[in-house]
Order: structure tokens, then C-alpha cells, then sequence
């Protein structure tokens, strides 16, 4: 009999202390007697950032920004394998209490503490993977289009296009799954199909957004550097942004973001409602973490 998994997600809670030395947060369960990062089961449905963000909220009382993906680990327990998703989240403010039944203490320690106190060693993984991380890359977010109305059943211009039934609920569901990284900025092709998946997204968070030819396929078939340049000055941005665009305009400007510093990457192309998270500082992507498109019903 195969045993059962569990999907699950969590965070390493972090900040800096006054003298700029970093700090992590743990939580103790009393119903374990452990000392752990917060983290949870997903609910239905449920995409693994949206996870992390509600545990981490509900186990610590902090509002976090999300930075890098850390991995997965997968450990036994008596209910099946649990496999947990982790990411790197910056301290913003304290909004809440946990649930004291759940978790009794939520205490500050330096890195060498922390690793004294985690019961787990899959827990040391997720700590070693976060201290190899640069703390102050910056966050550039490339998202492509929910699904839209297919081309063939679209008869106007192309331009005109909107999303799908399908696409108008990832849009929606989009919101709980970036929600976590905090953005500031929005950018989008002025396609209908673009501006429609961020739409729910802007109106959550009280933005409002750029929309532009300039990320519009037919701007990049006929003038493609406008296109690259128009992206590529986003990375100096010290704050969190999000471009909404197009296959192949996304995986292109990775693909030569990467090969002008000397990586290799295959322009793979994104799914309706996927997205790269680009770690940067200044213009140089350090590091890309991959969101999948949200789960619907």
C-alpha cells in the first residue's frame, strides 16, 4: 500500500537587528516540543505561496516579503510522506498573534542558534539554503497572460483578445499566489488578454499599473530591442515589480539576460498564468525561481 503525501509550505522568517546581523524566527509548538520554521498543509486547490504566506501569518502574526524559493524536503510522519516547499520572507511588520495552542513562542535567534534549536535536519538543509542567498537582490516578476480566447475562435484583433472563462479565474487566483512577494509596481502589454490578468491583481493590492505597446508582440516582432530595453530597465528598480506579457517576448529576455552573463538557458516557454521570479541586483539576475500557473477547480 503506497503511502499517503502531504503537500505542504512554509517560510524562513528573517530581518536584520540594529547592528544590520541577521536575524530568523522560529516558532515552538507545545503540541511537539520542537522548534521549527512555520508551516503548513495546503488547503484544496491552495497554490504553495499562497500556503506559506497564510501559515507564516497565522503561526507567527508577521506580514513577510517573499524573496528566494529554498527547495523542497519530504520527511516521514505517521500520516504519510510530508513534502514541504520553503521560501526566504523579510520581516515587514507584526499584524497578529498566533493561535497560542498551536504556537506558544516565536523568538528572534542569530543562524548558529537557530541550528542548535532545529530538531529536524531537513530544517538544516532549508537554513543552509538560505544563508547561500543574497539578502539584497531585489525582485523582478515575469508573468505571462492567463489563458486567453484561442486564436482561432477570435475573429477581431488580435490585440483585443480576451481571457478565457478558464483565464478569468486564474486571474483571480493569481492574487493569493503573488500576494507574498509584495509588489509595488505593475507593468503590462496593452493586449486586453494582459491587462485583464492583472486587473484583480492591481484592484487587491491598490495599484495602479503601466500599459504599454512596448511589451505587445506586435511592438517585438518588428522592433524587438524596444521591447528587451523597455524590461531590462525594470531591474533598477530597488522595489518589487511585475511585468504581465508574452510568449516568446518572456522567455527571450531571460534567455539573453542569462547568456550575456554566461548561463545557459533554454527559452522553455510559460504556460497561461506561470511566471519567473528574477532575482537581481542592479541588472544582473543572480537567480530564477519558477511560479506555476494556479490551480482551478
Amino acid at each position: 500500500m503506497t503511502s499517503a503525501e502531504i503537500l505542504a509550505a512554509g517560510t524562513l522568517p528573517w530581518r536584520r537587528d540594529e547592528f544590520g546581523q541577521v536575524e530568523i524566527a522560529l516558532v515552538h509548538r507545545p503540541k511537539y516540543d520542537d522548534w521549527s520554521f512555520p508551516k503548513g498543509k495546503l488547503e484544496a486547490f491552495e497554490n504553495p505561496t499562497a500556503c506559506a504566506y497564510r501559515e507564516t501569518l497565522e503561526e507567527t502574526g508577521f506580514e513577510v516579503r517573499f524573496h528566494n524559493f529554498l527547495g523542497e524536503v519530504s520527511y516521514q510522519t505517521p500520516d504519510g510522506i510530508k513534502r514541504v516547499k520553503y521560501w526566504s520572507a523579510k520581516f515587514l511588520q507584526e499584524k497578529g498573534k498566533p493561535n497560542p495552542s498551536e504556537v506558544d513562542q516565536v523568538l528572534w535567534f542569530n543562524p548558529a542558534v537557530v541550528r542548535e534549536k532545529l530538531n529536524r535536519d531537513s530544517d538544516k538543509e532549508i537554513l543552509d539554503r538560505f544563508l547561500a542567498t543574497d539578502l539584497d537582490s531585489k525582485v523582478l516578476i515575469l508573468l505571462r497572460h492567463a489563458k486567453a480566447v484561442a486564436r482561432e475562435e477570435w475573429q477581431n484583433e488580435d490585440l483585443d483578445r480576451p481571457l478565457a472563462t478558464f483565464g478569468e479565474q486564474q486571474s483571480k487566483r493569481l492574487i493569493s499566489a503573488l500576494i507574498p512577494y509584495s509588489i509595488k509596481e505593475i507593468h503590462s502589454s496593452s493586449a486586453v488578454r494582459c491587462y485583464e490578468t492583472i486587473n484583480p491583481l492591481a484592484r487587491a493590492l491598490s495599484l495602479d499599473y503601466f500599459f504599454t505597446d512596448s511589451l505587445t508582440e506586435f511592438v517585438f516582432e518588428r522592433n524587438p530591442s524596444r521591447t528587451l530595453k523597455y524590461i531590462d530597465r525594470l531591474l533598477e528598480n530597488e522595489h518589487t515589480t511585475l511585468i504581465c506579457g508574452h510568449n516568446p517576448i518572456l522567455p527571450k529576455y531571460l534567455a539573453e539576460k542569462y547568456s550575456r552573463q554566461g548561463f545557459e538557458v533554454s527559452e522553455a516557454a510559460l504556460k497561461p498564468g506561470e511566471a519567473w521570479i528574477l532575482h537581481h541586483i542592479g541588472k544582473e539576475v543572480i537567480a530564477v525561481d519558477h511560479l506555476p500557473a494556479p490551480i482551478i477547480a
